[in-house]
């Protein structure tokens, strides 16, 4: 098993609901106002919601960001987007988390049929020879793949969906590899717990393609 090390992460969302809702049913004043109450202590203003009405049928949205833009939320008549990016410590990823569970615990929300959850990180080993080593065994020297990813489809014992994934080598740090989970969520809404759950799962399905973590994120 080969130990890494978190450098950044981070976390998108995609809530598509059951029914696309009309205009008229949107509730913009009430979200509006729940989302300045909910990340108003995040740093979220007034003046940073923006509400779009394209049309009074289907063709509208509402957003926000915070963080510097690192923080992205987007509700439209089909759908909510939630992306998160950058986070670098330990505290980030508790902030990530607390985050997406407020959305779905404080905003008034049409009833979801799905969510796509993707999580990416640059993560790093003691050395570059311990990359190498690592992806050196997808290698295939006698068709001169010198260096190869992974991309796995993994079953966990506690997430009913397949995970998705991949493993490459990170731009961003010369000892570093790149991986990106996805993943699909059939309920209504995102719970702290299964938020937990989920954090839990995805360092399992790393596990079963011979990666530990040293600590979620790094400090």
């Amino acid at each position: 098993m080969a130990e890494i090390t978190t450098r950044v992460c981070g976390v998108t969302l995609e809530s598509v609901f059951k029914k696309a809702v009309l205009f008229r049913d949107a509730q913009f004043d009430a979200v509006a106002q729940k989302s300045l109450e909910t990340f108003g202590s995040y740093g979220l203003r007034p003046l940073q919601i923006v509400a779009r009405s394209g049309d009074q049928a289907f063709n509208y949205d509402l957003s926000f960001s915070f963080f510097s833009g690192n923080a992205t939320f987007r509700i439209s008549s089909e759908k909510l987007d939630i992306s998160l990016q950058n986070a670098t410590s330990d505290k980030d990823l508790e902030i990530v988390q607390d985050c997406v569970a407020k959305v779905y615990e404080h905003l008034p929300l049409p009833e979801i049929g799905h969510s796509a959850v993707s999580v990416n990180a640059h993560a790093t080993f003691r050395s570059i020879e311990e990359m190498q080593r690592y992806l050196s065994k997808y290698a295939n020297p006698s068709m001169q793949v010198v260096v190869a990813g992974v991309t796995a489809y993994i079953r966990c014992q506690n997430w009913s969906e397949e995970i998705r994934l991949s493993i490459d080598r990170s731009l961003a740090y010369q000892e570093g590899i790149f991986l990106v989970w996805s993943t699909t969520y059939r309920g209504n809404k995102l719970s702290r717990e299964l938020l937990k759950t989920l954090a839990d799962v995805l360092a399992e399905a790393a596990a079963k393609v011979d990666l530990a973590f040293s600590k979620n994120v790094s400090q």
